[in-house]
């Protein structure tokens, strides 16, 4: 079932060929849209869901030549490295769908559990996007009530696509076919993009939170030692009279308690997956600039600062009485500070997977990449250690008889010890540039990695710092 609308303003649709034409049409028909029903700046939208690999092959735009090519260099080393793990049976399943790969039985039982396989197809004769505008062909899984981490095939024809400067086109983390047969660059910052291919906008590991861990919490303080306590007496004319025997250390203040460490900081998450993408581009009119990268590791979480040793207790005083000099208690000895927690890890880049671009060999050289690795997030910092107790004074000396002042020393604790710092966490791991391949050859990746847009954002490139975005609000990101 097919949904119309009309999409954006229209400013005068581009011309197509009576080929164009044809092969604009072609693709809709062969989704299941009413050609009829697609003039001017209307749109068809379905959703069917794939039985199986085959279906999904039939929605590749690929012709056998490039299918044949492809499978050259689809296992290049970014994809070849996991064939081991779950993202492998992916991979294989996804040469069988864009290239010309054989779909192994057990991969694909494996792979089972995602089929049928949600899928978005749009169909748009023409489309103008202005000037600072940006046509998200992002679909997410709650159209079928599914979890945003299952993947979703989107599929865009296009007849004609006009980009005036400054607009943008992106899709966040969706397994992409893009068939556009007439695509109008006008001319754009040299330091802009006009196509996106971006990663999902959360993370796809199997925990659970935001993207940057949370920190530690902090530690808890030592209690406070308990002060001395002196023999009980009672005043006669002829001085103090001891009540009771003296009870060893009873006058002594006790030691400070000790505090805890800090809680450790929690990893970050990894950055977001970008998905294989299918650009098939029947003319170019321009420059187009793609930007291609998977996400940025969360940072990690900060240790929390262990705690405060406990104050040793104060010692009670010295006391002259009938029956002799009762020396004072010594004071108690600070409690050991808590050491600090250690720091999150940061998350690891997130993973990348092929990008096909096909387009007349004559106008290869039109197409600018910026592929980009998924920087590793920051290890979070150590917490801080904690102060160790005050100690506890000594109670002061009785005096003797006749005497103006005592020169004896008090008897006080010793302070406790301050706590350990916390360890920093370890950065994330930067993970490679998804290998993007324009008529079937490489393009040379970035060297460093950049910040992922976020949804409200408009990419520019500085001289002297490499990417950077700019919200719509004017804010520069970080």
């Amino acid at each position: 079932m097919s949904e119309a609308r009309v999409a954006g303003r229209a400013v005068g649709p581009p011309c197509l060929s009576a080929a164009q034409e044809r092969a604009f049409e072609r693709h809709a028909r062969r989704f299941g849209h009413d050609v009829g029903r697609l003039g001017g700046g209307a749109e068809l939208v379905s959703y069917p869901v794939a039985p199986s690999v085959a279906a999904l092959r039939a929605l590749a735009a690929a012709t056998p030549g490039q299918r044949q090519r492809r499978q050259q260099v689809f296992f290049n080393p970014v994809v070849a490295l996991r064939r081991g793990i779950g993202q492998g049976v992916h991979d294989r399943l996804e040469a069988a769908v864009f290239a010309n790969g054989a779909v192994d039985p057990g991969d694909e039982a494996r792979a089972g559990r995602h089929f049928p396989f949600p899928t978005r197809i749009l169909s748009v004769r023409h489309r103008d996007v202005r000037s600072g505008e940006s046509w998200d062909l992002s679909v997410r899984g709650d159209h079928w009530g599914l979890d945003d981490r299952d993947d979703i095939m989107n599929v865009v024809n296009v007849g004609s696509l006009r980009l005036q400067p400054g607009a943008t086109v992106l899709v966040r983390g969706n397994l992409l076919i893009l068939i556009i047969q007439r695509l109008i660059c006008e001319p754009a910052d040299p330091g802009g993009y006009q196509l996106a291919i971006l990663p999902t906008p959360f993370s796809v590991d199997n925990d659970t939170g935001p993207l940057d861990g949370p920190g530690g919490p902090a530690g808890r303080d030592g209690v406070g030692g308990a002060g001395g306590a002196g023999a009980p007496t009672a005043p006669t004319w002829l001085g103090a009279e001891l009540l009771g025997p003296v009870v060893p250390g009873a006058a002594d203040g006790t030691d400070g308690g000790e505090a805890t460490a800090g809680g450790d900081g929690t990893k970050g998450r990894t950055g977001g997956a970008s998905k294989i993408a299918e650009i098939t581009i029947g003319e170019l009119d321009g420059s187009l600039t793609i930007l291609a990268t998977a996400g940025r590791g969360g940072d990690g979480g900060a240790g929390g600062p262990g705690g405060r040793g406990g104050d040793g207790g104060e010692g009670a005083p010295g006391q002259r009485t009938l029956q002799g000099v009762i020396p004072p208690g010594s004071g108690g000895n600070g409690g050991p500070g808590g050491d600090g927690g250690r720091g999150g890890r940061g998350g690891h880049g997130g993973i990348a997977s092929n990008v096909f671009v096909s387009l007349p060999p004559g106008q290869a050289g039109q197409v600018r990449v910026l592929a980009h690795p998924s920087g590793g997030g920051q290890g979070g910092p150590g917490g801080r250690r904690g102060a160790g107790g005050q100690a506890g004074h000594g109670g002061a000396q009785a005096p003797e008889p006749g005497a103006a002042d005592v020169t004896r020393p008090r008897p006080d604790g010793s302070p406790g010890r301050p706590g350990a710092n916390g360890i920093p966490g370890r950065d994330g791991r930067v993970r490679p540039a998804p290998p993007v391949f324009v008529n079937e050859r490489a393009v040379e990746p970035m060297a460093a990695p950049t910040q992922v847009p976020p949804p409200d954002a408009v990419w520019s490139l500085d001289t002297r710092r490499g990417a950077v975005f700019t919200s719509t609000r004017g804010e520069e990101g970080p």
